[in-house]
This record gives C-alpha cells, structure tokens and sequence, in this order.
C-alpha cells in the first residue's frame, strides 16, 4: 500500500493529483447530493484522529487507487437505515452517521469503524469502467482486508457487500473515470455505502 500522504487533509491541503483533490473539488456542505462532502468530511475525521491510517493515502498523489465513492445521497439513505429519519443537511447527516456508529459499537470503536468502512470502499491499482465488465462474478480486494463481489447486470453494474439483507451499491452513470490530476488513480461515483458486515435487520 501506498506511504501516507505528506500533507494533512484539510484546510485546503488537497494535494494536486490525489484523490482526496476530487473528494474536496467544491466548498464542503452543500445541497447538491452527487458529490462528495460527507466522504470527504468523513475521511478527514479519520485522518485526524488516525494521523498513520491508510486512509491518509487518498491524499498521496503517487498512489494508484481505485475509489468507489458513495455521494451524498449514498450517505442520507445509509443514515436513514441506521436512524429511521431522512435529513437533508449534509452535516447533519454526518452527525448521526457518527452518533449511530457510536450507538452500533461504542464511541471507542466509532472512529476505527468509520475508518473500516471507508478503506472497504479503496482498491489498490487504477481499474477503468471499461474494465468492470471483464470482472464479472469476481470477488475484489479492498485495501482494507475485506471483499465485495462485481455483478454485471443488464442495466445496472451492483457492488455485491456483506450485508446480504440491504440493497447493493451501483455504479453512478455520468459519475465513472473521474481520474486525478496526473492520471495514476481513479474514482467511480457509488449510489449507496458499501457495508462490510451484515448489520442486524432494519439497519
């Protein structure tokens, strides 16, 4: 895995070329729901309590990355399942996304959930959509240990996690092969969050 960025996320630090460049594109909060604001606060908070976690790679413009990147709207609907309430504030929904964890697992373990979560959604290498066909039926390593598996459908392409009971990620059409800078990663919009376990029914 690629050495952790050497600039800290925030504050405008987005290395030119990395990832997290195209994570913090815009203002932060906002009310458009396909970008990326709830994942890129979210992947700071980790960073900043975890200044060695791999998620810092997301800002390393050397890393060859490929990022399925849950939107906003991925994140309101994951908060909905969790809580019930649909919120349209992106910062409120990262409120609750943190208050649920918290209530899932313990504040101890909220941090380094959130962490899991993120690096489930990381693979290593720059894989193009043109190559998601080819990979069909395949289980994909993420960066952070676990698998999802690649179903290519008639009209939709799912990302297979392991939560047997919730409904899969697609890929976004018009949000693929969004590249860095210098070409060496690559993002591909999701339209709901990868969950790397099953969570109990009715989350």
């Amino acid at each position: 895995m690629p050495a952790a960025a050497a600039e800290p996320f925030g504050n405008g630090a987005a290395a030119p070329g990395s990832v997290y460049a195209i994570l913090a594109a815009d203002d932060g909060f906002d009310a458009n729901g396909r970008d990326y604001d709830i994942l890129e606060a979210a992947a700071e908070a980790v960073v900043n309590a975890k200044p060695g976690t791999t998620v810092a790679a997301l800002n390393n413009p050397d890393a060859a990355l490929t990022v399925f990147a849950p939107n906003d709207n991925a994140f309101r609907w994951l908060v909905f399942s969790l809580t019930g309430r649909w919120y349209w504030s992106e910062a409120t929904v990262l409120d609750k996304l943190v208050g649920a964890v918290s209530g899932l697992v313990g504040p101890a373990a909220t941090i380094d959930t959130i962490e899991a979560v993120l690096l489930y959604h990381v693979v290593g290498g720059k894989v193009l959509s043109s190559a998601v066909p080819g990979l069909n039926g395949a289980d994909v390593a993420t960066v952070g240990g676990g698998t999802f598996r690649i179903n290519v459908g008639r009209w939709f392409v799912s990302l297979v996690d392991k939560d047997p009971d919730a409904l899969n990620p697609t890929l976004v059409k018009g949000g693929l092969d969004i590249e860095t800078s210098n070409g060496k990663s690559v993002v591909h919009t999701i339209s709901l969050v990868l969950r790397p376990i099953d969570l109990p029914r009715g989350f």
